[in-house]
Protein backbone atom coordinates (compact mmCIF):
# COMPACT_ATOMS: atom_id res chain seq x y z
CA UNK A 1 0.00 0.00 0.00
CA UNK A 2 1.62 3.51 -1.21
CA UNK A 3 0.64 6.88 0.54
CA UNK A 4 0.92 9.77 -1.71
CA UNK A 5 1.18 12.87 -0.27
CA UNK A 6 0.38 15.98 -2.77
CA UNK A 7 -0.46 19.27 -3.00
CA UNK A 8 -1.03 19.05 0.96
CA UNK A 9 -3.72 15.95 0.04
CA UNK A 10 -2.97 12.36 1.33
CA UNK A 11 -4.44 9.48 -0.72
CA UNK A 12 -4.04 6.09 -0.58
CA UNK A 13 -3.32 3.11 -3.11
CA UNK A 14 -2.29 0.07 -4.27
CA UNK A 15 0.44 1.46 -7.09
CA UNK A 16 3.31 3.73 -6.53
CA UNK A 17 2.59 7.42 -6.42
CA UNK A 18 2.83 9.87 -9.27
CA UNK A 19 6.52 11.08 -9.53
CA UNK A 20 5.27 14.47 -8.60
CA UNK A 21 4.11 13.13 -5.01
CA UNK A 22 5.92 12.34 -1.91
CA UNK A 23 5.81 8.44 -1.45
CA UNK A 24 5.40 5.99 1.63
CA UNK A 25 4.99 2.84 1.98
CA UNK A 26 2.53 0.93 4.35
CA UNK A 27 2.33 -2.11 5.78
CA UNK A 28 -0.37 -4.25 5.52
CA UNK A 29 -1.24 -7.47 7.88
CA UNK A 30 -0.60 -10.14 5.16
CA UNK A 31 -2.09 -12.32 7.92
CA UNK A 32 -5.77 -10.84 7.47
CA UNK A 33 -7.71 -12.30 4.30
CA UNK A 34 -8.40 -9.10 2.88
CA UNK A 35 -4.81 -8.05 2.45
CA UNK A 36 -3.78 -11.38 1.13
CA UNK A 37 -6.42 -11.28 -1.62
CA UNK A 38 -5.37 -7.36 -2.40
CA UNK A 39 -2.13 -8.68 -2.82
CA UNK A 40 -2.51 -11.45 -4.81
CA UNK A 41 -4.59 -9.03 -6.94
CA UNK A 42 -2.16 -6.53 -7.64
CA UNK A 43 0.07 -9.60 -8.47
CA UNK A 44 -1.93 -10.71 -11.07
CA UNK A 45 -3.13 -7.73 -12.32
CA UNK A 46 0.98 -6.41 -12.77
CA UNK A 47 1.21 -9.61 -14.86
CA UNK A 48 -2.00 -9.54 -16.67
CA UNK A 49 -0.10 -6.04 -18.21
CA UNK A 50 -1.37 -2.09 -17.61
CA UNK A 51 -4.82 -2.98 -20.14
CA UNK A 52 -6.33 -4.90 -17.15
CA UNK A 53 -5.18 -2.75 -14.85
CA UNK A 54 -6.27 0.84 -16.98
CA UNK A 55 -9.45 -0.96 -16.94
CA UNK A 56 -10.14 -1.67 -13.15
CA UNK A 57 -8.70 1.68 -12.52
CA UNK A 58 -11.36 3.28 -14.90
CA UNK A 59 -14.16 1.17 -13.64
CA UNK A 60 -13.55 1.37 -9.83
CA UNK A 61 -13.11 5.58 -10.45
CA UNK A 62 -16.40 5.24 -12.14
CA UNK A 63 -18.06 3.22 -9.66
CA UNK A 64 -16.57 5.63 -6.38
CA UNK A 65 -18.16 8.71 -8.39
CA UNK A 66 -21.58 6.91 -9.14
CA UNK A 67 -22.21 5.84 -5.42
CA UNK A 68 -20.93 8.87 -4.03
CA UNK A 69 -23.14 11.19 -6.29
CA UNK A 70 -25.91 10.10 -6.87
CA UNK A 71 -27.06 12.92 -9.90
CA UNK A 72 -23.62 12.24 -11.43
CA UNK A 73 -24.11 8.55 -11.40
CA UNK A 74 -27.53 9.03 -13.35
CA UNK A 75 -25.96 11.58 -15.91
CA UNK A 76 -22.67 9.34 -16.67
CA UNK A 77 -24.90 5.90 -16.24
CA UNK A 78 -26.09 5.98 -19.92
CA UNK A 79 -22.56 6.84 -21.24
CA UNK A 80 -20.74 4.23 -18.86
CA UNK A 81 -23.19 1.82 -20.21
CA UNK A 82 -21.50 2.52 -23.60
CA UNK A 83 -18.12 2.17 -22.17
CA UNK A 84 -19.32 -1.34 -21.02
CA UNK A 85 -20.38 -2.48 -24.20
CA UNK A 86 -17.22 -0.79 -26.48
CA UNK A 87 -14.81 -2.70 -24.06
CA UNK A 88 -17.58 -5.97 -22.85
CA UNK A 89 -14.66 -8.85 -23.42
CA UNK A 90 -12.28 -6.73 -20.96
CA UNK A 91 -15.13 -6.19 -18.67
CA UNK A 92 -16.04 -9.79 -18.61
CA UNK A 93 -12.41 -10.61 -18.09
CA UNK A 94 -12.34 -9.03 -15.10
CA UNK A 95 -15.72 -9.57 -13.68
CA UNK A 96 -14.79 -13.13 -13.82
CA UNK A 97 -11.37 -13.38 -12.48
CA UNK A 98 -11.75 -13.14 -8.45
CA UNK A 99 -8.24 -11.52 -8.33
CA UNK A 100 -9.18 -8.52 -10.22
CA UNK A 101 -12.80 -8.44 -8.76
CA UNK A 102 -10.79 -8.31 -5.38
CA UNK A 103 -8.66 -5.52 -7.27
CA UNK A 104 -11.61 -3.74 -8.07
CA UNK A 105 -13.09 -3.70 -4.80
CA UNK A 106 -9.92 -2.20 -2.95
CA UNK A 107 -9.53 0.28 -5.46
CA UNK A 108 -13.14 1.32 -5.18
CA UNK A 109 -12.97 1.21 -1.17
CA UNK A 110 -9.82 3.40 -1.41
CA UNK A 111 -11.17 6.03 -3.76
CA UNK A 112 -14.50 6.54 -2.10
CA UNK A 113 -12.60 9.20 -0.09
CA UNK A 114 -10.70 10.75 -2.64
CA UNK A 115 -9.86 13.41 -4.89
CA UNK A 116 -13.27 14.74 -6.68
CA UNK A 117 -11.05 15.99 -9.64
CA UNK A 118 -11.15 11.81 -10.71
CA UNK A 119 -15.05 12.00 -11.32
CA UNK A 120 -14.48 14.98 -13.71
CA UNK A 121 -12.04 12.49 -15.28
CA UNK A 122 -13.74 9.70 -15.89
CA UNK A 123 -16.53 12.18 -17.15
CA UNK A 124 -14.54 13.48 -20.02
CA UNK A 125 -13.36 10.34 -20.76
CA UNK A 126 -16.85 8.66 -20.87
CA UNK A 127 -17.85 11.99 -23.40
CA UNK A 128 -14.64 11.34 -25.42
CA UNK A 129 -13.08 14.51 -24.30
CA UNK A 130 -9.36 13.98 -24.39
CA UNK A 131 -7.85 15.19 -21.31
CA UNK A 132 -4.71 17.65 -21.88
Amino acid sequence: MYKCVQDGKSTYQAEPCPSSAKQDTLKTKANTPASASASAAASTSAADGSEVNRAIEFMSSYRACADAIQIWGAEMGPLYDVWRSHNIEMVTRIEKNPQHQALFQQRVNTKRNGRASMCREVALELRGISKK
